[in-house]
């Protein structure tokens, strides 16, 4: 096997495919990706089991092959090579020869026949959506799922299909995240759950510019695939129900407040530099006069204050929340002014978009 590539192409599509190396292997093989050259094209795949990935690049291939190298030493090494074009050649041995500006590296292999390769599962459904509108939907609700792995259904997000609409959930129990868009057709209605970290690799292969191209996603009971472009990854779906949430999100409010996105984010982020310094990362947030007052004291180092403006409607409020929970959402939000809606300190806040009904925030408060 004899290829050559550009460093940037392979990087993307390395940081995509480790997502499905396995961390802690059965075996050896599972710690590999499986390289394919062929015509103007190189195979990338991963499997871990739960998660599978087959990912594509242009090359110019000399003369074809397979093989298996190290994941993790991939990519590392490709990552740093010096100069923009790479090239390999395993000489049909057991090594495989990365040249790149000078610089050398031999790569132990492993047989190309050994590694389990990524396979179509069966489906019973499938639907279509850009693929720029999913990344969004992933990127405005994964960051709330649970790291608690005792409760796996938390761990992804909850996909629900009602005609010609898709709902993201996710929650870790403490917030919720939903988000809504439309699909360019009517469907049947479904829901599933989809593992966080399936998600994550996802965004890093969708190019936020390609607003015109379309993801495929097939679903069963167990399995559900994403294919779009040179791209196919299958994951095994969370079992569980996810429970009901419209429950969680407030309907009411006797406090609403209007402030400008990006100067919240600010002065949050400042005050933030203080929080960690406290047992719940807690900030303290005073509605009133015009403004919000944003605080937070620890008695082993200090405190740190910052005003911001903003327009407040109904009762002057005092609540907490872990800052994590704030600046998360301020992170994704894309609207020049955030909408906050909350009722008392001890009651969960709403945050919107002015302008969009389609997404809500929910955070619960600290009792400090």
């Amino acid at each position: 096997m004899k290829f050559s590539c550009y460093k940037s192409d392979l990087t993307e599509a390395l940081q995509f495919a480790i997502r499905a190396v396995a961390v802690k292997p059965m075996t050896p093989i599972l710690a590999g990706i499986y390289l394919k050259a062929e015509g103007s094209m190189l195979e990338l795949q991963s499997n871990n089991f739960s998660t599978g990935i087959i990912t594509r690049i242009p090359v110019n291939t000399e003369i074809s092959g397979e093989t298996v190298v190290s994941g993790k030493r991939f990519q590392e090494f490709v990552r740093n090579m010096p100069d923009d074009t790479i090239t390999f050649n395993d000489e049909g041995g057991n090594s495989l020869y990365i040249e790149s500006g000078g610089a050398n590296v031999e790569l132990l292999t492993m047989p190309a026949h050994d590694f389990p390769k990524v396979k179509m599962p069966e489906t019973d459904n499938s639907f279509k959506i850009r693929t720029t509108v999913l990344r969004n939907l992933i990127r405005k609700t994964v960051f709330a799922v649970s790291k608690d792995e005792s409760r796996p259904v938390f761990t992804g997000c909850s996909f629900e299909i009602k005609g010609d609409k898709i709902s993201l959930v996710a929650t870790n129990t403490h917030r919720l995240a939903l988000a809504v868009e439309n699909l360019p057709d009517n469907y049947d209605n479904f829901d599933f759950v989809v593992p966080a970290e399936t998600l994550r690799g996802l965004m890093l292969r969708i190019d936020p510019k390609d607003v015109e191209n379309y993801v495929e996603i097939n679903f069963s009971s167990r399995y559900l695939t994403f294919t779009f472009d040179n791209v196919f990854m299958t994951a095994r779906l969370i079992e569980g129900q996810f429970p009901p949430y419209d429950r969680v999100i407030p309907q009411s409010s006797t406090t609403q407040v209007t402030v400008d996105s990006q100067d919240f984010k600010t002065a949050v982020e400042f005050v933030s530099l203080m929080s960690r310094e406290t047992e719940y990362n807690t900030v303290k947030f005073i509605f009133a006069d015009g403004g919000i007052e944003i605080s937070s004291n620890s008695p082993e180092v200090g405190g740190a204050v910052k005003n911001v403006e903003a327009q407040i409607e109904g009762d002057e409020l005092e609540i907490s929340f872990n800052v994590d929970y704030i600046l998360d959402v301020l992170r994704v939000i894309e609207s020049k002014y955030i909408k906050i809606a909350l009722n008392d300190k001890f009651s969960p806040a709403a945050f919107t978009e002015p302008e969009n009904n389609n997404y809500v925030y929910v955070a619960t408060p600290v009792r400090a």
